[in-house]
Parts: C-alpha cells; sequence; structure tokens
C-alpha cells in the first residue's frame, strides 16, 4: 500500500502511533509524569521486542522514527529503532500529561499546567507531519498524548475521549492529508495495518 499508493493515497503521510511498553511501577501516581520518569519493566522490554518485530517487515518503507522525552518512551523506540535501522529523533512536547485534561476542571492548577502540555503536543504533530509529507513515519508516545493527538483531530469532546484506552505497545496507524486527519486504518490494535 505505501510503496505503491493509488491517487487518492499520493502526497499523504501515514503515521503509525506505538505506546511505549509497559513502565517500571513505584507507590508515588504522580512519577509517571515527571520526565524522565521511569524505564520498562521486564514485561514492557517484551512488548518492545515485540512491536519491533511487527514493524521491521516495513523498515524499507519507514522514512523516520520519533518519540518523546520521558524514558519508556526512549527504550521503545531505541528498540524499534534498532530493527527498522532508525535512530529515533527526541521530541519532548510529546512527553505524557496527566488525565486532569479529560475531566476539564477548570479551576484547578493541575488542569491548566497538563492542558498546556496537551496543546504543545497537537502543535509538535502538525510540526512532524509538515517535515514528513506523503512519508510513513513512527511515534512512539504515551496514551494520553495518542489518545489527544487522534481524537482532537477528529473533532471528539474531551468527555468522548475519557471513555478511549491505549493499551501497552498498541499501534494506531493513521493517514494524515496535510495536518488533518484523513483516515484511520486501526486503533489500538496488536498487529500493524498500513492499508485500509
Amino acid at each position: 500500500m505505501i510503496k505503491n499508493p493509488n491517487e487518492y493515497e499520493k502526497g499523504k503521510t501515514t503515521v503509525i502511533f506505538v505506546r511505549h511498553g509497559d513502565r517500571i511501577h513505584f507507590d508515588d501516581p504522580w512519577v509517571g509524569l515527571v520526565t524522565p520518569g521511569p524505564g520498562l519493566n521486564k514485561l514492557g522490554k517484551k512488548q518492545a521486542k515485540d512491536v519491533s518485530k511487527k514493524l521491521s517487515k516495513f523498515k524499507s518503507q519507514i522514512d523516520a522514527l520519533y518519540c518523546s522525552d520521558m524514558t519508556r518512551a526512549m527504550e521503545t523506540a531505541e528498540e524499534i529503532g534498532k530493527k527498522i535501522g532508525k535512530k529515533p529523533v527526541v521530541v519532548k512536547e510529546i512527553s505524557e500529561f496527566a488525565h486532569a485534561v479529560w475531566k476539564k476542571k477548570f479551576y484547578t492548577k493541575e488542569f491548566w499546567v497538563h492542558y498546556l502540555k496537551h496543546l504543545n503536543s497537537l502543535k509538535a504533530l502538525d510540526k512532524i507531519l509538515k517535515a514528513n509529507k506523503g512519508k510513513l513515519i513512527v511515534i512512539v508516545a504515551h496514551g494520553n498524548v495518542i489518545r489527544g493527538l487522534i481524537f482532537r483531530k477528529l473533532g471528539l469532546s474531551y468527555k468522548q475521549l475519557r471513555s478511549f484506552h491505549y493499551h501497552n505497545c498498541g499501534i494506531a496507524s493513521v493517514r494524515f492529508s496535510g495536518t488533518k486527519l484523513d483516515h484511520i486504518n486501526c486503533f489500538n490494535s496488536k498487529d500493524v495495518v498500513l492499508g485500509s
């Protein structure tokens, strides 16, 4: 599909979003929001190897690999990078933000801190899309970030977003026309789908 795009697909960008593998867990619930944060645990390392093996089937087609600056995302991206022959480009603006964004409690500082992170992730995605027009790229990020990027591009409300979950090393294959979401091939899949 990518090597021989049809007329409709020409010039469009395909993004494979990958959530990082399972991380080391601590009693402090906020540790996962602090950069660089915890790395992958044993399960997470296995998940990263599994997803990198799946993506290696498309290594000749993948043009770029991006990840957040958080340890778990970088470790997942490094595993993928080994299999596809690409060095991850670190983008700090796609680091994790809190669920507070979906709750829309405007009167809290927590909402505004993480809402601004969400807005920055949308701007970062647009910048990545403009730099990679017509290419196939992989972005390794975080559950809230991926949901926010995809579903805000769809125009869904934050209330609707709260009901979606994104599993560790889940994959979303999404096509963009410029910076506008054009087509979702799969969401939160364990398999890579590049065609429609």
